[in-house]
């Protein structure tokens, strides 16, 4: 590794917006040895996201940029233009800057600077092969050419490590941060309300196994093919289908669930982080049927809470987090047949989801907080030794 404990690295690290998910994350790098940490967020927040930002747990250094949402992307993702970022970048002195994904121009200015001033740049990608992007030559054309820009990689999987040598990565080049969350506070709080699911299932006014479904509500989540699976489980067995989240088109397939009398698919709306173990303690099991993810972070949650998992090969996680029969199953997006299979035959089965379980738990163990850091530790400390050699403060 290239520091060798005379002085810590500076680093940059350049994200969209201040997510609860990252902080623990944000908070473990920054107290890791070898590495001065400080986070530059493009806003706040931005439209799809009600998230509460809780401060009290903010123990990083971090500026919020002042800057432009320029537009949105497929699904609605942001794209900001923050012009302040060379000047941050120039005042902080940086020696290594981490930038989440390539699209913002805040990201282009980010790599310029960069190399004027030798500073090293990594990418932090959550990107796979599989996700819902152009296909137009060019773009593909452009991402190989911008690539070439950063000096390492940093991927949250497997998924998205193959992507990265896809487009050229050297794999000697990338590094693995697996995706985490706050693993402590949803196995804690989860265990406290599966303790009280009897009480929390009334005052719902929920009976029999609960089917749990976590994340935005649009199409590319594969609430379509859901809601087509559940109908037909449910006409076999008593289940209830809770769907914790919002978007565009609840309202869509709160009218479908109307007309088709799917009275027991309860829409519970958006719901804080701190929430969501309430959720989870209640279910018996977690399905994510969706058609494009980066990775799926409520897959760790749900592990978290000890739920077998249902989900399908094109989220992100699967490939890390999902081994099929251990602690979960798997089927291709849009496959509602086999979706239909895999959720009765875990309602018809107490052990097996007993089994499912308790090997989530153990599966996701390995993925916290702390170990996510690591990747990025490791990421920046072991870059050559040249990459710093005639830094210029800009």
């Amino acid at each position: 590794m290239v520091n060798d404990g005379a002085e810590p690295v500076r680093v940059a690290l350049l994200t969209e917006i201040i997510s609860p998910y990252r902080i623990p994350v944000f908070n473990e790098l920054a107290a890791m040895e070898g590495v001065e940490l400080d986070v530059l967020f493009f806003s706040e927040t931005e439209g799809r996201r009600n998230w509460r930002i809780p401060w009290e747990k903010i123990h990083f250094r971090y500026r919020v940029l002042p800057g432009l949402l320029v537009t949105r992307r497929y699904q609605g993702g942001p794209v900001f233009f923050n012009p302040g970022i060379v000047g941050a970048l120039r005042r902080g002195k940086y020696r290594a800057v981490i930038c989440f994904g390539y699209h913002h121009p805040t990201i282009w200015l980010a790599l310029l600077w960069c190399w004027f001033s030798r500073a090293r740049a990594l990418l932090w990608s959550e990107s796979t092969r599989r996700d819902a992007r152009s296909s137009n030559a060019l773009v593909n054309w452009l991402k190989r050419r911008l690539l070439r820009r950063f000096d390492g990689f940093v991927a949250a999987g497997k998924s998205q490590a193959a992507y990265l040598r896809h487009l050229g990565a050297p794999a000697g080049k990338i590094w693995v941060a697996p995706d985490a969350v706050d693993s402590d506070f949803f196995s804690t709080q989860s265990n406290i309300h599966h303790d009280r699911k009897r009480e929390t299932m009334q005052s719902l006014g929920v009976e029999g196994p609960v089917i749990l479904y976590v994340g935005r509500l649009i199409d590319a989540k594969g609430i379509p093919e859901l809601l087509d699976a559940f109908e037909q489980v449910r006409n076999r067995q008593q289940a209830t289908l809770i769907l914790v989240g919002d978007g565009p088109d609840r309202a869509l397939y709160q009218d479908h669930c109307h007309e088709r009398s799917l009275v027991a698919v309860r829409f519970e709306g958006f719901r804080p982080q701190e929430e969501l173990p309430r959720y989870y303690g209640i279910a018996d099991v977690f399905v994510f049927p969706t058609r494009s993810d980066p990775w799926g972070l409520v897959l760790n949650e749900a592990m978290c809470a000890g739920l077998p998992v249902i989900c399908s090969t094109a989220a992100g996680a699967a490939a890390d987090l999902i081994q099929p029969g251990r602690n979960g199953l798997l089927h291709e997006s849009g496959d509602v047949e086999t979706l239909v299979e895999h959720m009765a035959m875990m309602l018809d089965d107490d052990g097996l989801r007993r089994r499912m379980g308790m090997a989530s738990r153990e599966i996701i163990a390995g993925f916290n907080p702390g170990k996510m850091a690591q990747g990025f530790g490791e990421a920046v400390l072991g870059l050559p030794n040249r990459a710093y050699d005639g830094f210029k403060a800009g």
